[in-house]
């Protein structure tokens, strides 16, 4: 009887074993383990020189003459265009002969007003002396009081013209048009002959020239309002110029636009962000090149990570958001929940829930969506090195040891 029941207890052993193999699904498992991870945000503009000034006219008249050229270096305050001065030399002419006017004019009133005063200390002793009536005084005081309003109305007048003469000489300088920065002469649309005319719009004569400080560039990019929350000052940046798409060069956001633009012709809403670039010497870009760029929310260090397909989300009917994944263990499928953090295109974060080396199920997708609590699991490990976007970091990953 006891040797029956060892026969039949290694039967029954033997036929749950059987029963058990036939019942495993094959998965794909690929090892928690520390990897890098780089989400960014895609965004395009254009390249612009860090310090670039338009030089407009702030008078109007024809261009006299210039004195460089395109492509010119130049230093602040050097002369860079004459303007046709001849129309506010002639102002500046009228407006000097009138404050002479207005001089001669306070001299006139002051030799008025001391005359004014001789008489009325005169008047003051024939009074006294009853020699005059007080009606004679009373005329000899308002005509000193008189003369006195003459004086300053003839030295407010001087006071005007000079304030004039000092717009008018201003004007006059301003015909000589200087650099306001040191840099290069990148654009220079007007010609001699050409009149000059105050004006911010895009008329003929309303940009003289335009000066930049080409040893420095960055990009100009548009960044949607949806994403603009996670753009932090500092943060990392890949900009590809469409004129050397072979070269993406690094940069750092240094300015976020606090307004947002319009795009013409939509109702999308988009905020500048300006990314400061490090260009070799040779490259040759140039200001307006458009560009595209990716911008890195982290700081590309490692971090435990799985792949993105592993995780499953799933919310309750109160509205809370649980993560998890499927690892196996010893053979069968058991769900951890997680906590997850950055994520990028191939990796998503682990901060809580998982340890290195734990063997997270990944696929296949139809699997994932089936798979329940000690479900007997067939695993293959999955040779993540072989995918696209896998870099010489992965080779020293969990996947391989494991």
């Amino acid at each position: 009887m006891i040797a029956a029941a060892i026969v039949a207890a290694m039967a029954l052993l033997l036929v749950v074993g059987s029963l058990r193999g036939e019942a495993r699904t094959e998965v794909e498992v690929v090892a928690a383990s520390e990897q890098d991870i780089r989400p960014s945000i895609l965004a395009s503009g254009l390249l612009a020189y860090l310090e670039e000034v338009n030089l407009t006219a702030e008078v109007v008249a024809k261009v006299d003459e210039i004195l460089v050229q395109e492509g010119d270096q130049v230093e602040k305050g050097q002369l860079l265009l004459r303007l046709d001065p001849e129309t506010y030399r002639n102002a500046l002419e009228r407006e000097q002969a009138s404050q002479r006017q207005s001089q001669i004019s306070i001299e006139r009133q002051r030799l008025a007003l001391a005359l004014a005063e001789t008489r009325l200390r005169r008047g003051t002793e024939l009074l006294e002396r009853q020699m005059i009536g007080q009606s004679e005084f009373d005329d000899l005081r308002n005509a000193r009081d008189l003369a006195r309003v003459e004086l300053r109305s003839s030295q407010e007048a001087q006071r005007r013209a000079e304030a004039i003469l000092g717009e008018v000489r201003e004007q006059l300088e301003k015909t000589d048009i200087r650099a306001p920065i040191a840099g290069t002469i990148v654009a220079l649309p007007i010609k001699v002959g050409e009149t000059a005319i105050p004006s911010t719009m895009s008329l003929a004569g309303a940009s003289l020239m335009k000066i930049a400080d080409t040893s420095a560039i960055q990009a100009e990019l548009k960044v949607d309002e949806a994403d603009i929350a996670r753009i932090r000052l500092g943060q990392l940046a890949e900009v590809v110029a469409a004129a050397h798409q072979d070269t993406p060069l690094t940069g750092k956001v240094v300015q976020i636009a606090l307004a947002p633009s319009l795009e013409p012709g939509s109702q999308g809403r988009s905020y500048q962000v300006d990314v400061l670039l490090e260009v070799p010497d040779d490259l040759g870009l140039r200001s307006g090149m458009s560009a595209r760029a990716d911008i890195f929310l982290g700081d590309g260090g490692k971090t435990l990570a799985v792949p993105v397909e592993a995780i499953i989300t799933e919310e309750s009917e109160d509205g809370k958001v649980e993560r998890s994944v499927w690892v196996d263990r010893d053979g069968s499928a058991h769900k951890a929940v997680v906590e997850t953090g950055l994520s990028d295109d191939r990796w998503e974060a682990i901060t809580s829930g998982l340890d290195a080396g734990d063997r997270v199920i990944v696929g296949p997708a139809k699997v994932l969506r089936i798979l329940r609590e000690g479900a007997a699991v067939e695993a293959t490990l999955r040779d993540d090195e072989d995918k696209p976007g896998s870099g010489a970091d992965d080779e020293d990953g969990g996947d391989e040891d494991e």
